[in-house]
């Protein structure tokens, strides 16, 4: 398992003062106006406390950091696997059964027993070709 950081007084800090922007920012400002409703008190009184509370005492704020991280580390590790899967199973795969249905190998894998070598020679580049590579 991850090891949290620990975090001095003034990165305490810092989190309870951006944890409360944001908590105030979104909840306050960005989903009442996107979703056309009046503007709600709780997420200013929540981020007030929160800005109040990081600056008067920020070491108490370990609590609260050590679980917001907790909680942070759990849902990173479930959407990783979430959207891995989702790219594998909807981009890669699909990609994979039709090169096979049209029976194409972009890595040339197949066994030819006339080559006496797999070794393709490289080819010379000219000195225009590297003043400019892209």
């Amino acid at each position: 398992m991850h090891k949290i950081p620990k975090l001095d007084k003034k990165g305490l800090r810092e989190f309870g003062l951006t944890g409360g922007a944001i908590l105030a920012v979104v909840f306050g400002l960005l989903l009442p106006v996107l979703r056309g409703h009046a503007l709600p008190v709780w997420p200013w009184a929540v981020a007030g406390i929160f800005w109040i509370w990081a600056l008067l005492a920020p070491a108490t704020l370990n609590p609260v950091y050590q679980v917001w991280m907790r909680i942070g580390l759990a849902l990173g590790w479930v959407e990783t696997r979430i959207i891995l899967g989702a790219v594998f199973y909807g981009l890669i795969a699909p990609m994979g059964l039709i090169m096979r249905l049209l029976n194409r190998d972009s890595m040339a894998r197949r066994f030819e027993a006339s080559l006496n070598t797999y070794r393709i020679p490289s080819t010379s580049r000219t000195r225009e070709s590297m003043e400019k590579p892209f």
